[in-house]
């Protein structure tokens, strides 16, 4: 079974066809909660699984939902809903408090965490299905499944479709996933609208749009409300604008109001994550009974599509599923390439002075890069002797590079990895008597790990020193230069990460 023991911890892990799967199942399950036909739906019957269920914040429709589609499966359920009366308030770690839960058996985790990227390092560290209910400010799968399953409910398709998408944008953690998704179906139009300090990540924008995602960002709210078939509207995060005035300017800009609604497409559906904050609401309370508001809808189909998302990962359902699955495969982690050797005579009028014995020349580096090299391979602190510089291109008098010579002394694969990070396109030369032994041109790696000078520069990365996880930092490559951390998906120049 392909969905057996899967976690669900980001809406990347998951294809298009495995998202219209649950979607189907989902369906079927809520036709049979609705007609209490108990035996379509208790699928643990019989069976002795417990699932945990970590809310350190709070939470009412994710948690509640998770829980009352765990007993309508015949689940049996612990946990707890905020850090109070929890050894979290002694101080313990996410690490420690997992541990905990594997070891009394629990057969799955539904964690939420406002750390990013805790519910990836959840996965990877017990062995049991973790499911992301929402980390930091990163991901929120399993709200998009049921985004999605209303989407479908309402307009009929996936396929060709106008969603718009408002509000908090950048820390809204349902919009980053409900776009990822929308991107996996076809001829998808999505149109933004937010304060300017709350606009969608642009990494976002940018992969969407590489999926062949029609974007446009709107400067005016009541341009957005005509053009959409479904308009997701999410609550402006006040404690994460310090300015008053301007988070009282994002909220009137952002008001849904009776006006835009007679404004609306036939067929238009109204939806919004929830909660809303009462005393500050961004929709008009006029709008909750409206007929094109479809929230209420929205929420309880949390239910069943997350009644069949842990009965996919514990092996109750999923037996018919025959469509491509998301399967990990081992990363291509070559990053050195050896190059042949070409002996040339000896330049004696060179500014820096060449090694007469043994070493390492590391070429073509990017400018004032040796100056990092230098610092990550502790030339000083090991007392190498050493030259380096930025000096001109005898071939390209008008571009300069960077050149790290260092006597003595041959590069081990991590080293060389930590070179090739900040500086993909070098070249390391072996120097054996004056010569040249050996070349290598290195790029990106795949893969960077195990080395402590690493930084995400996301401050709410688990990864992070100051959250004192212990969590040890992770990049993966995201292109010729960039790199993507692994936990909660930050993407930066690979240069930057040290």
């Amino acid at each position: 079974m392909k969905f057996l023991d899967r976690d669900l911890t980001d809406i990347h892990s998951i294809t298009r066809e495995e998202m219209e799967y649950i979607i189907r199942k989902a369906a079927g399950i809520k036709e049979a909660i609705q007609k209490k036909q108990v035996d379509r739906y208790r699928l643990a019957e019989g069976r002795d699984l417990i699932v945990s269920l970590l809310f350190y914040e709070a939470s009412t429709r994710t948690r509640s939902s998770f829980e009352i589609a765990a007993l309508r499966m015949g689940l049996h359920v612990t946990g707890f809903s905020g850090t109070d009366g929890t050894s979290v308030q002694k101080g313990e770690s996410l690490r420690h408090t997992i541990d905990m839960f594997e070891a009394y058996n629990c057969d799955a985790i539904i964690l939420r965490h406002p750390l990013d990227g805790s519910a990836r390092f959840a996965a990877d560290h017990v062995g049991v299905p973790v499911f992301n209910s929402g980390d930091g400010k990163h991901e929120h799968p399993t709200q998009t499944l049921l985004d999605l399953f209303t989407i479908s409910e309402h307009l009929g398709r996936l396929d060709g479709i106008s969603v718009g998408i408002s509000g908090d944008l950048k820390y809204g953690r349902t919009c980053h996933s409900l776009a990822i998704a929308l991107s996996m179906f076809k001829d998808v139009s999505l149109h933004l609208f937010s304060h300017p300090e709350l606009a969608m990540p642009q990494v976002i924008v940018d992969l969407v749009r590489h999926r062949k995602v029609k974007v446009t960002v709107h400067q005016n709210f009541a341009d957005l409300v005509p053009e959409v078939d479904i308009l997701y509207q999410t609550r402006i995060q006040k404690e994460r604008m310090p300015d008053p005035l301007e988070y009282e300017r994002a909220r009137n800009e952002g008001l849904f109001s009776m006006e835009l609604m007679e404004c609306t497409r036939p067929g238009f559906g109204f939806m919004h994550p929830l909660p809303m904050n009462k005393e500050a609401p961004l929709i008009d309370p006029e709008i909750d009974s409206h007929p094109k508001t479809i929230y209420k809808r929205q929420a309880g189909n949390g239910v069943p599509t997350r009644l069949v998302e842990m009965a996919l990962s514990l092996g109750l359902l999923g037996e018919d599923f025959q469509g491509e699955s998301c399967t990990p495969q081992e990363p291509d982690d070559r990053f050195v390439k050896e190059l042949d050797v070409v002996q040339k005579p000896v330049k004696t009028e060179q500014a820096i002075r060449p090694i007469r014995g043994h070493g390492v020349v590391i070429d073509h580096l990017r400018p004032y890069a040796e100056e990092v090299i230098t610092k990550l391979l502790r030339v000083r602190e090991r007392g190498d002797v050493y030259r380096a510089g930025t000096v001109r291109s005898h071939k390209q008098p008008d571009r300069v590079k960077g050149l790290l010579i260092i006597e003595d002394r041959e590069l081990d694969d991590q080293e060389m990895r930590l070179v090739a990070t900040v500086s993909p396109g070098c070249r390391v030369n072996i120097i054996r008597d004056g010569r040249v032994a050996q070349k290598f041109m290195l790029t990106l790696p795949r893969r960077i790990e195990g080395i402590p000078d690493i930084l995400c520069p996301n401050t709410g990365c688990i990864t992070r020193p100051e959250h004192f996880e212990r969590v040890s930092p992770i990049m993966v490559r995201a292109g010729e230069e960039n790199v993507r951390c692994y936990f909660c998906d930050t993407v930066i120049p690979s240069r930057e990460v040290f």
